[in-house]
């Protein structure tokens, strides 16, 4: 069986991925560790790639920032096929909002329960929307380790990335406030009315994207 590691959004969990059904794969996920003082998302990214086991073949699965850290390890580490969601693979995709923070790097005064609470204010942004996914989101993000959110907002706002490899696969929804489709260059997959947080409830349709492309891999 193929290992998939799976890499959710930031300061979120596995939780994110319970709903995709990959067929014929074992699933593993990255655990996010705190970045460190001014860590770039390359060097970071690099870090949790300590978590893969190198000597089997295997694939990634990103979301949202665990996509760009996605990116950035498959250039290192040469995954048979790497999957970025709601998510961004070069830093000029990136919002125009999240752009100025390394002009304007304000956040850098704000703690985790700031960047919570924040989140959870704007949960609809992010397409969570019924009490039930409200409540799983707040849980998600709870379980980020201490000192996480600063860092890793850093290392989103200092990003700079110009390349990615061809094996990637950018699934990315129409819907999506955080990061808008229309910045999104090259996407393979767009779906229709998706939102940021659609890896849980467009799971079937982003399911079976996955699967097809890995067909060949898992047979």
């Amino acid at each position: 069986m193929l290992n998939v590691y799976c890499i959710p959004g930031m300061g979120v969990n596995e939780r994110l991925f319970r709903n995709l059904k990959l067929d014929k794969c074992n699933i593993l996920h990255i655990k996010w560790e705190t970045p460190l003082k001014n860590e770039s998302l390359r060097d970071y990214a690099m870090r949790l790639a300590n978590q893969i086991d190198t000597s089997k073949p295997f694939a990634l699965v990103g979301v949202s920032f665990g996509g760009m850290c996605s990116t950035e390890i498959a250039k290192q580490l040469n995954p048979e096929k790497v999957f970025i969601i709601s998510s961004c693979k070069l830093s000029k995709e990136l919002s125009i909002r999240i752009s100025a923070l390394k002009y304007f790097p304000f956040y850098r005064f704000f703690h985790d329960g700031f960047y919570k609470n924040a989140v959870m204010l704007a949960s609809k942004q992010f397409g969570v929307i019924t009490k039930e996914q409200k409540s799983n989101f707040k849980k998600m993000l709870d379980n980020a380790p201490e000192n996480y959110y600063n860092g890793a907002v850093n290392c989103i706002a200092t990003w700079k990335n110009t390349s990615y490899p061809e094996t990637l696969i950018h699934i990315h929804g129409t819907a999506d406030r955080v990061l808008p489709f229309r910045k999104i260059i090259n996407c393979n997959y767009a779906v229709k009315g998706g939102t940021h947080f659609m890896v849980i409830n467009k799971a079937d349709e982003i399911s079976a994207i996955i699967n097809r492309e890995l067909k060949d891999l898992t047979g």
